[in-house]
């Protein structure tokens, strides 16, 4: 069933789709043997060295309109408050996340209901490209907001 809100129709229905996170220009394992993964739940999983030419990430969201037409993401790799999802990069210096560094949040909220809607009919994933090597030569260690991050879409 739908809601009318302000003359428009608003469905609750939930829709999947992938992102497609691209992190680029890493600063390399050092030797403090750093690493990169995507925050599951509380669970940091596909840890890759810091040495990569590229690590890509692909989560999967579900994803519900909210009444105000914005996107509610959903699901274990989405973070934060309702209106300021976001997905988490975690540093660690070890393959197994015993010892994280910091994190990057990777700021959701900017993604349109149409984008989602199009990429999962088109079964394409929302991109999001990331420099992780910061001015000093380190790892980025920040929020990753739309004007920061290349962003593609279906």
């Amino acid at each position: 069933m739908g809601q009318i809100v302000m003359g428009q129709t608003m469905t609750s229905k939930e829709i999947e789709f992938t992102m497609e996170i691209v992190c680029t220009e890493l600063p390399g394992a050092g030797p403090r043997s750093l690493h990169l993964g995507i925050q599951r739940d509380e669970v940091i999983t596909e840890i890759a060295s810091a040495d990569s030419k590229k690590i890509v990430f692909s989560p999967t969201f579900r994803a519900r309109q909210n009444t105000d037409g914005s996107v509610n993401f959903l699901g274990p790799f989405a973070h934060g408050p309702k209106a300021e999802r976001f997905v988490y990069l975690n540093w660690t210096t070890t393959k197994v996340p015993t010892a994280m560094v910091g994190r990057i949040k990777l700021h959701l909220n900017h993604i349109k209901w149409d984008a989602v809607e199009r990429a999962a009919q088109l079964k394409k994933p929302i991109r999001a490209c990331l420099v992780l090597t910061n001015a000093k030569g380190g790892p980025v260690l920040a929020s990753v907001r739309a004007d920061v991050a290349k962003w593609e879409w279906a």
